[in-house]
């Protein structure tokens, strides 16, 4: 087994027991080499750069839940989700690129259509409700949770957080800052994560 390898297998171990330090140790050893992976398929920097969060957003989802079959070949793992998210993107931007005017049935949104959207969707929560918990602040936690994806009243919301209205902006501001910041930290960092089309 080479070094590599073995230290791939130390990371997925650690990561599945719930060690957040394995978590970023993982991202700080692959990430360059992700990018570089996306960037010799799409040609595309920025996308390459959007598309290596989203692939350790994939990674870190899965070995913290289910362990790997060769804890050995998580290098291989990792390098295969990047090239399966780069496809996925460049067969979307065919997609985008297709004329629908003809109504062909290949020319319709269909299965991976959703399944697209689906895993976009998933990634983009998983995000924040890993960096969520990390928060230590449950006012915090509360405003963000209420007004962003619950799309709560901001009247209900400081009456029950105990909160002034006057203060509400400043109080969701730093409450998003304070989040936001984790999430770059983690190397996960999603810029529409506060956008409105966020599900």
């Amino acid at each position: 087994m080479n070094n590599t390898a073995m230290i791939g297998a130390e990371l997925a171990h650690r990561v599945l027991r719930g060690d957040r330090g394995a978590e970023a140790e993982l991202v700080a050893r692959f990430q360059k080499g992700v990018r570089q992976v996306i960037v010799r398929m799409t040609g595309n920097l920025s996308l390459a750069e959007e598309l290596t969060q989203e692939t350790f957003i994939v990674t870190l989802r899965r070995l913290r839940s289910v362990p790997l079959q060769d804890p050995t070949k998580l290098a291989a793992f990792i390098a295969q989700t990047a090239r399966n998210l780069a496809i996925a993107e460049k067969r979307k931007e065919r997609r985008r690129r297709t004329d629908t005017g003809g109504q062909g049935i290949e020319q319709l949104p269909g299965a991976e259509d959703d399944e697209d959207r689906w895993a976009e969707a998933a990634s983009a929560a998983w995000a924040v409700r890993v960096v969520l918990k990390e928060l230590p602040s449950e006012r915090d936690r509360g405003v963000l949770i209420r007004h962003y994806l619950h799309d709560e009243d901001r009247t209900a919301i400081c009456r029950d957080l105990g909160i002034k209205e006057s203060a509400f902006n400043v109080i969701l501001f730093r409450a998003r800052k304070r989040f936001l910041e984790k999430l770059v930290r983690r190397g996960i960092g999603r810029a529409d994560l506060f956008s409105p089309t966020f599900p």
